[in-house]
C-alpha cells in the first residue's frame, strides 16, 4: 500500500529523507517549506551560513547514488584552520581528514535538483512559500498557508517535522501530546558575510583550502569558509547583548570597522558588501531538547526540530543527516512498519541528541587558559593516536569530526574534559 508522507521543511534533513523514502517505492511525498525556493535567489543576498560535512553527514549522503559527487563538485575540501591574531600572528591547525565545506543554501539547491532528476512529480512535490500553521494529529491533517492564495488542509499517513528549531510540528506535540521540550538561545548572535578570497591590489590571497578565523579579544570573531569561485562565505559572531556593528550607520563605517578590527578580512571587503552587511538581520541560534522524537506511528521530528544545538562544533547539519541514515536503517530492519520504527528511532537517537547538546556547549572553552590546553591536548592526542591507535583515542573534537561513533559514546570518552569546561563556565 502506498503511504502519503507530508514533510514540513525543505532543509537538508527533510530533502534527504525524501530521497531515502523514494528508494523504497511505496511513498507519495509532499514537502512544504515556508521560505522561498533557494534556487531562485542569489546566495549572497540571503541569510545563510557555511556547513562542513564530515564523516557522519557524508555517510548519510553516500547512500544516495551520485549525490555526494554532485555536492563535492560545488564544495571545497578544507584541510585545516588558520587562526589570525593581533599583529599578524598566525596559528595553523591541520586536519588529517579534510572536511567538505558548502554553503547551506547551495546544499539545499543540490538536494532539490537531484530530487527532481531522480523522481517524478507523481512521487514527490515540493511547495515553497507555504507555511504550516496548524496540525491535527487526530484527523491526520495539516493546515498550510501559501504566500499567495487561501489556506488549505492536507492529509497524511506520516507527518515529519523537519522544520527547524522553531518547528510548528513540535509545538503541536508539546501542547497536545505531552512532549517535554526545552528551548534556549545560545549566548552568541551572528550576521552572514560574503567576501572574495583575493584582493590583488592589496596583495591579499588567503589559502583556498583552509577555514579562516579571526578572534577579537573574545568580543567577536569572524569565521570565513572557502567556496568555489574564489569566494569566502562565513559569519561575524558576537555576544547577543554586545553587537559591535550596532552603532554603525553607513557602509563606510562598517568598512572601516572591519579593516581595523579584522584587518585580513577588511582588506577583502568591498563597500557593496559592507552596505549589505549593515542591512542584514542579526540571527540568533535556538537550541532544542526533547524527551522523544515521535508520537504513535504517524508523527516524527528530525534534525533541528528535534535537537537543534550550538554550531560551535559544526554538528547541526551532520547530526540531522545522520538522523535520516539511522531512520533508513530502521525502515530496512522493520520492513517499513512505522509502529516499530518510530519508537526505535527515539530510543536510539534521544541519548545521542542529549549527548550532542553537552558536546556542543562544552567542547570549546571560552577561557583563554583552557583554549591553550584544548589545542595542546588535541595535538598530543593526535600524535599518540598515530603511534598507538589501539590504546589512545583522539581528543574530543577529532572524535566528533573524524569518526561516526555515537555522540553518547564520544561524550563518555570525553567526560573529564567536558566537565572541566562546564565547571569553568559557572
Amino acid at each position: 500500500m502506498v503511504q502519503k508522507v507530508v514533510i514540513i521543511g525543505a532543509g537538508p534533513a527533510g530533502l534527504l529523507l525524501a530521497h531515502y523514502l523514494l528508494r523504497r517505492c511505496n511513498y507519495n511525498i509532499d514537502i512544504y517549506e515556508r521560505r522561498r525556493d533557494p534556487r531562485l535567489t542569489d546566495i549572497s543576498s540571503d541569510r545563510t551560513f557555511p556547513i562542513s560535512l564530515q564523516k557522519r553527514g557524508r555517510k548519510a549522503i553516500q547512500a544516495i547514488a551520485g549525490l555526494e559527487e554532485a555536492i563535492a563538485a560545488q564544495s571545497v575540501f578544507c584541510e585545516g584552520t588558520i587562526l589570525y591574531g593581533k599583529k599578524g600572528k598566525l596559528r595553523q591547525i591541520p586536519r588529517q581528514n579534510p572536511v567538505l565545506t558548502i554553503d547551506r543554501n547551495r546544499l539545499v539547491s543540490i538536494l532539490l535538483k537531484h530530487l527532481n532528476e531522480t523522481s517524478s512529480p507523481n512521487q514527490v512535490k515540493v511547495h515553497f512559500n507555504c507555511e504550516c500553521t496548524a496540525v491535527d494529529g487526530t484527523a491526520k491533517t495539516v493546515t498550510l498557508h501559501p504566500k499567495e492564495g487561501d489556506s488549505f488542509t492536507a492529509d497524511y499517513d506520516l507527518l515529519v517535522g523537519a522544520d527547524g528549531a522553531r518547528s510548528q510540528v513540535r509545538e503541536y506535540l508539546a501542547h497536545n501530546a505531552g512532549f517535554t521540550c526545552s528551548q534556549n538561545y545560545v549566548p552568541d548572535a551572528y550576521k552572514s558575510v560574503f567576501l572574495s578570497r583575493l584582493n590583488p591590489s592589496a596583495g591579499v590571497e588567503l589559502e583556498p583550502n583552509k577555514i579562516h578565523v579571526y578572534n577579537l579579544n573574545n568580543q567577536a570573531r569572524m569565521l570565513m569558509v572557502p567556496q568555489p569561485g574564489d569566494q569566502l562565505h562565513g559569519v561575524i559572531i558576537f555576544g547577543a547583548e554586545n553587537n559591535p556593528l550596532e552603532g554603525l550607520s553607513t557602509k563606510e563605517e562598517v568598512h572601516t570597522f572591519c579593516q581595523e578590527k579584522f584587518p585580513i578580512f577588511g582588506q577583502l571587503m568591498s563597500l557593496e558588501e559592507a552596505e549589505a552587511l549593515l542591512k542584514r538581520p542579526v540571527a540568533r541560534v535556538l537550541t532544542v531538547r526533547c524527551d522523544r522524537f515521535h508520537e504513535g506511528d504517524s508523527m516524527l521530528l528530525i534534525g533541528d526540530a528535534a535537537h537543534a544545538v550550538s554550531p560551535s562544533i559544526g554538528q547541526g547539519c551532520n547530526s540531522s543527516l545522520e538522523d535520516v541514515l539511522i531512520l533508513g536503517q530502521l525502515l530496512e530492519q522493520y520492513g517499513d512498519d512505522w509502529d516499530q520504527v518510530l519508537p526505535k528511532f527515539s530510543e536510539q537517537r534521544v541519548p545521542d541528541a542529549h549527548a550532542l547538546r553537552e558536546l556542543s556547549d562544552y567542547t570549546f572553552p571560552r577561557q583563554k587558559f583552557l583554549v591553550v590546553e584544548f589545542f595542546l591536548r588535541t595535538m598530543v592526542k593526535r600524535l599518540f593516536h598515530r603511534w598507538f591507535p589501539d590504546w589512545v583515542k583522539p581528543f574530543v573534537f577529532d572524535l566528533v569530526l573524524d569518526t561516526d561513533l555515537p555522540y553518547s559514546q564520544v561524550l563518555s570518552l570525553s567526560q573529564g574534559w567536558i566537565n572541566k569546561v562546564k565547571r569553568s563556565s559557572t
